[in-house]
C-alpha cells in the first residue's frame, strides 16, 4: 500500500462526510453525475474518491453498515484490476459493491462472481438496496433460471452469479452464434451483453482450484444414447471380474486403468448383449477400463454423493455440490451404473472454454479472497494479475496448537473428540473441519457415543448450511462440517465464548492445497476475536498417498502401527512434503490445461472457426 492509497482514503471520508448532508434525491442526483462524468471518458482513478463515498453512505443509510479503511483499501485494489488478499471476516460482501458500483457507472454491466448459488443470492439480497438507493439496477443469475430470466438479469447494472452459471452462458451464446447464418439474429437471440467487468470473490477457489476443469457444454447423439447405456451397465456388471496386475496395469499418478493381454482376452469371453455386439471392441475396452476405474477411485460419500437419484459431484476443494457438472470422459456414466442409477446421455462437445480463458475475455477484471497471497505468481503468470495483501482491520488474536499425529485414523479421531470435550469444558465453541462426507460422518458417531451433542454439516445438509453456523458459536457448541464449513457466514460467538478463548477450529487432515487448511482456520479469530487452532493427522491419511505413492505411504503406515499415543512431532513433515508435491502436480496440470487450450485457439483461429465453438456453422 502506498502513501497515494491512503491519501484517496482521506479524500473519500472528506466526501462521505459531505454526502452525509443530502437528501437521498440528492445523493441519488450526485450518482448520475458521475456517471455521466464515466461515459464521458473519465478513467478509474478519477472516479474512486467520490463513487467509493457515495457507495459508504448508501449502504450506512440501507445496511447500517460503513466501510472500514481495509475494506476501502481492498475496494482500490479491486477497482485498479487487481487481487486483494482480505483475510476471512474483513467484510467481502459490502468491499465488493465498491468496485462494483464504480464499474456499474460506465453502462456496460458489471458481474460480481461468488463460489455457489446460496451467496450469489444472499450478496445480492444483502446489497441490492445499496445499488438501488443509487438508482442502479441488480440481478442474479442461479442455476435453475431459464433463459429469458437469465437475459432479464444481464442486463441489469448489476449481475450476481457463480462462474459456472457466468461461463455456460458464454458458451451457449457461442453455439448460437455458430448455429446462426444472421449475424443479426445471432446477436438477438443471444442471452450476455458484452464482457465488461467481473469482480471474482474467492478469487483462488474459482480461479486456482477450479481451473483444472474446463467448461463443457455437450451435444447428445440418440441414436448412441440407448446402445452406450447398455454398454456402461455391462461394464459395471462384469467389472469385479478383472484383477490389478493381473488382468490391468493401474498407474497411481496417471490415475489411468490399462488393459493387458490377460484382460483382454476375458473381455473378449465375457457373454455379450445386443447392444455391445454393436460397438467395436476397442471402445468395449474403454467401457471396462471407466468402470474399473470408478471402482477404484470413486467413492460415495467422498467423491460424490446422490441426490433424487442422481449423481452430485462433492467438489474436492469446498466439500459443497457441484451443481450441474458432470465427469468427462464416460466416468460420471460409469458411476450411474455402479450405483444402479439411470444412465444420462454422454454427450459430445459442443463449445469449451477454461476458467482461465474466460476471465481473461473481460475487458476489467479484478477480484478478491482470504487466502490468495501463496498464489500470487500463478495469477501474474496467468491472468496478469497483481495480488496485494490488505491489511486486517483489527490485529489476529489467533493461538495455533501443537500439531498432532498419530499411527492410523482410529486412534486420530478418539484423540480428536478427547479434545473436543476438554475444549467444551472450558465453554468454548469447536469446529472440526473434515476432508469428506464419510469422514464426518463417521466422526459424528463417535461423538454421539460420548454424548456430545453437535451438528454436521456436509454436501448432505448444505440447505442447513447459514443456520447452522449461526448457531454454532453459543457456549459448547460443537460443529462437524466438510471443508465447506459454512464459507461466506459468520459464527456469530457468545460473549460467554470470547471470553472463554473464543472458536476452536480442529482440522482433522490437511488437504491437497494449503489455502484450504487456511480457510478452514480462518473460520475463527475474526476482527481480532480470539481463537485457537489444532491440527491432527496420521499415517492413512490420503495425501500422503497422493503426495508420496500409495506405495511410500503403506510402508510409513507398517512402520508407524504399533504406536498407541501421538508420534514425535517432526513426522508432520512427511504431510507438508506431500501436500508440496500435490500442489505443484496441481499447478503443472494448470499449466498444460492452459497451454492445450491456446493451442487448440490457434488451431482454429487458422481454420477460420469459432475459438470456443466445435459447431460448424451451416
Amino acid at each position: 500500500m502506498s502513501a497515494n492509497d491512503y491519501a484517496t482514503i482521506d479524500r473519500i471520508r472528506r466526501f462521505v462526510k459531505q454526502f452525509s448532508k443530502l437528501s437521498d434525491e440528492a445523493l441519488q442526483q450526485r450518482g448520475l453525475a458521475l456517471k455521466y462524468e464515466a461515459m464521458t471518458g473519465a478513467k478509474i482513478d478519477q472516479l474512486i474518491p467520490e463513487s467509493f463515498a457515495i457507495v459508504s453512505e448508501s449502504a450506512r443509510r440501507t445496511t447500517g453498515m460503513t466501510p472500514y479503511d481495509v475494506q476501502l483499501l481492498g475496494g482500490i485494489q479491486i477497482a485498479r484490476g487487481h487481487i486483494a488478499e482480505m483475510k476471512t471476516g474483513e467484510g467481502k460482501t459490502l468491499t465488493a459493491t465498491l468496485p462494483a458500483y464504480l464499474h456499474a457507472l460506465y453502462a456496460k454491466g458489471a458481474h460480481v462472481v461468488t463460489v455457489n448459488d446460496y451467496l450469489a443470492k444472499r450478496d445480492y439480497q444483502l446489497m441490492s438496496c445499496v445499488f438501488q438507493r443509487l438508482g442502479l439496477s441488480t440481478g442474479v443469475i442461479v442455476a435453475s433460471d431459464e433463459t429469458e430470466q437469465r437475459r432479464a438479469a444481464y442486463q441489469k447494472d448489476v449481475t450476481y452469479g457463480t462462474a459456472k452459471e457466468f461461463g455456460f452462458d458464454f458458451l451457449r451464446d457461442r453455439m448460437k452464434i455458430a448455429g446462426q447464418t444472421s449475424r443479426l439474429a445471432a446477436s438477438t437471440d443471444r442471452v450476455q451483453r458484452e464482457l465488461n467487468f467481473v469482480l471474482v470473490d474467492e478469487a483462488d477457489s474459482v480461479l486456482i482450484d477450479e481451473a483444472r476443469t474446463p467448461l463443457i457444454v455437450g451435444i447428445v447423439n440418440r441414436e448412441e444414447e440407448a446402445i452406450a447405456a447398455n454398454c456402461f451397465n455391462w461394464a459395471s456388471k462384469h467389472c469385479d471380474e478383472f484383477e490389478r496386475d493381473v488382468d490391468y496395469i493401474y498407474d497411481f499418478e496417471k490415475r489411468k486403468i490399462e488393459l493387458n493381454h490377460a484382460g483382454i482376452d476375458r473381455l473378449r469371453r465375457l457373454p455379450q448383449t445386443e447392444h455391445t455386439t454393436k460397438v467395436s471392441i476397442k471402445r468395449l475396452y474403454d467401457y471396462m477400463e471407466n468402470a474399473i476405474k470408478v471402482r477404484i477411485e470413486f467413492s460415495r460419500d467422498q467423491h460424490y454423493a446422490i441426490v433424487e437419484d442422481k449423481i452430485m459431484i462433492i467438489d474436492e476443494f469446498t466439500g459443497r455440490p457441484a451443481e450441474g457438472r458432470q465427469w468427462q470422459g464416460g466416468i460420471h456414466q460409469s458411476v450411474e451404473a455402479k450405483e444402479g442409477l439411470d444412465i444420462t446421455p454422454a454427450t459430445g462437445q459442443g463449445a469449451t472454454v477454461t476458467l482461465q480463458s474466460f476471465f481473461r475475455l473481460y475487458r476489467f477484471f479484478g477480484g478478491m479472497s482470504g487466502t490468495v497471497w501463496s498464489s500470487r505468481r500463478e495469477f501474474k503468470k496467468v491472468y496478469r494479475k497483481k495480488v496485494v495483501r490488505i491489511p486486517t482491520n483489527k490485529p489476529i488474536n489467533r493461538n495455533q496448537f501443537p500439531t498432532r499425529v498419530y499411527a492410523n485414523e482410529s486412534r486420530k479421531f478418539h484423540a480428536v473428540v478427547a479434545e473436543v470435550e476438554e475444549q467444551i469444558e472450558t465453554g468454548r465453541a469447536v469446529l472440526v473441519g473434515t476432508r469428506n462426507v464419510d469422514q464426518s460422518e463417521r466422526l459424528s458417531e463417535l461423538l454421539r457415543e460420548k454424548g456430545i451433542h453437535h451438528q454436521v454439516l456436509n454436501a448432505h445438509r448444505l440447505d442447513l448450511e447459514a443456520e447452522i453456523v449461526k448457531k454454532s458459536g453459543g457456549k459448547g457448541c460443537v460443529t462437524v462440517a466438510t471443508n465447506m464449513a459454512g464459507r461466506g457466514t459468520d459464527f456469530m460467538l457468545d460473549p460467554a465464548v470470547r471470553s472463554a478463548g473464543g472458536l476452536h477450529v480442529i482440522l482433522t487432515e490437511i488437504h491437497e492445497s494449503e489455502r484450504i487448511d487456511w480457510q478452514l482456520i480462518g473460520r475463527g479469530s475474526r476482527q481480532g476475536e480470539p481463537g485457537s487452532y489444532r491440527i491432527f493427522v496420521s499415517m492413512d491419511d490420503e495425501i500422503l498417498k497422493k503426495g508420496l505413492s500409495p506405495e511410500n505411504a503403506e510402508r510409513l503406515k507398517k512402520r508407524f502401527a504399533k504406536y498407541s499415543e501421538a508420534l514425535p512431532r517432526n513426522m508432520f513433515s512427511y504431510f507438508t512434503t506431500a501436500q508440496s508435491k500435490v500442489q505443484r502436480k496441481h499447478l503443472v496440470d494448470r499449466m498444460i490445461l492452459l497451454k492445450q487450450d491456446q493451442e487448440r485457439h490457434e488451431q482454429h483461429f487458422e481454420m477460420g472457426q469459432d475459438p470456443y465453438c466445435d459447431v460448424v456453422r451451416s
